[in-house]
């Protein structure tokens, strides 16, 4: 990595810590970073992120969509109590954010309850979201639980675009209306977006415009991976070279990827996210359908500990789920966990 991406990698980082943070309005807050980063060093199994889908419903029908597009329905969804329950023992792992995604997170008519829960027991608070539902009143009602950051999809700065690849008609309207309900609330607001190849680099540029316009705290941009309605369709992955024109539009502070470098680890290798579904399977990030356990089974701990223990697993500048070698690789690696924990 050259010198340049390291020290924006790391002003990125900080910016983004310390600005989300300062937003958060929580001394337990900055108490548990201090406690993380203190006990990081001498504990590896510690994972700073956690995505909790707490629903897989949603009223849109988006041609990437990564989450199992036929777990649907709300049967078998965690209860209230269970899905607190995984917010205080994700604190227990080192945890700092709770990531509420789906799904449409919002269709879960306790979310602002389950916000407040993780805000309250110090953790940062994100919702993932297409913002249909981000009306004034909602947004007043998570501005006032303590919801840290809100991140709205926008796949195309054209509404008809936006719609077609949503499969709802008025979503781009609406995703707009909730990106401004919540600038105007006080919350920071992030556009999600993902890199393709009807996007590099033009479509992007726009979104960023967008962006600016908007007054948003960054952009997020996601490179494809072949999970979910993607699944198996490695022909949809970006070449390195389309990759590269992805990660030159970075901008320090304000626009990053989830990989910023061709070198940086993903997610699963870093062991910095862990996922847990609608019905409480554990895996190790959002985009792997493989699960090492469940929660209604055994505790957020041993799952985690476990799979920690025996993975060593080295991906760079992709998904894992991207490499079809290392993807056999990691569906065996979870095979011997579920058998380890009998």
């Amino acid at each position: 990595m050259r010198i340049s991406e390291y020290l924006g990698t790391q002003f990125t980082l900080v910016y983004r810590t310390t600005r989300l943070y300062c937003s958060n309005r929580s001394l337990g807050a900055w108490g548990h970073l201090l406690w993380h980063v203190s006990r990081r060093p001498f504990n590896r199994s510690l994972v700073p992120f956690m995505t909790l889908s707490p629903t897989y419903r949603c009223q849109c029908r988006c041609v990437h969509c990564c989450a199992n597009a036929a777990q649907r329905d709300h049967r078998d969804e965690l209860e209230t109590w269970e899905v607190k329950s995984v917010i205080d023992q994700a604190k227990g792992l080192g945890v700092l954010q709770v990531t509420f995604s789906g799904g449409e997170p919002l269709l879960r008519e306790d979310i602002v309850e389950l916000v407040q829960h993780a805000h309250r027991r110090g953790l940062l608070t994100r919702i993932n979201t297409n913002g249909l539902l981000l009306d004034r009143s909602l947004v007043r009602e998570l501005r006032k639980a303590g919801l840290t950051q809100g991140a709205v999809s926008i796949d195309d700065t054209d509404p008809e675009t936006h719609d077609r690849l949503r499969g709802l008609r008025g979503a781009h309207a609406k995703a707009l209306e909730g990106i401004t309900n919540l600038l105007e609330a006080g919350i920071l607001c992030q556009i999600s977006t993902y890199a393709s190849r009807r996007n590099l680099t033009e479509g992007l540029q726009r979104i960023i415009g967008l962006g600016r316009r908007l007054g948003v705290l960054s952009i997020y941009i996601i490179l494809p991976a072949a999970v979910g309605c993607w699944e198996g369709h490695l022909d949809e992955r970006l070449t390195e070279e389309e990759q590269a024109k992805a990660r030159a539009l970075q901008i320090p502070g304000f626009v990053f990827l989830e990989l910023p470098t061709a070198r940086a680890l993903c997610g699963v290798s870093a062991k910095t996210v862990l996922f847990v579904s609608p019905r409480g399977d554990v895996t190790p990030c959002p985009f792997v359908p493989f699960a090492f356990g469940n929660i209604r089974e055994h505790t957020l701990s041993e799952l985690w500990t476990c799979h920690c223990r025996s993975f060593d697993m080295m991906c760079r500048g992709q998904c894992i789920m991207n490499d079809s070698v290392r993807r056999d690789e990691l569906r065996r690696h979870v095979g011997s966990v579920v058998d380890s924990l009998g």
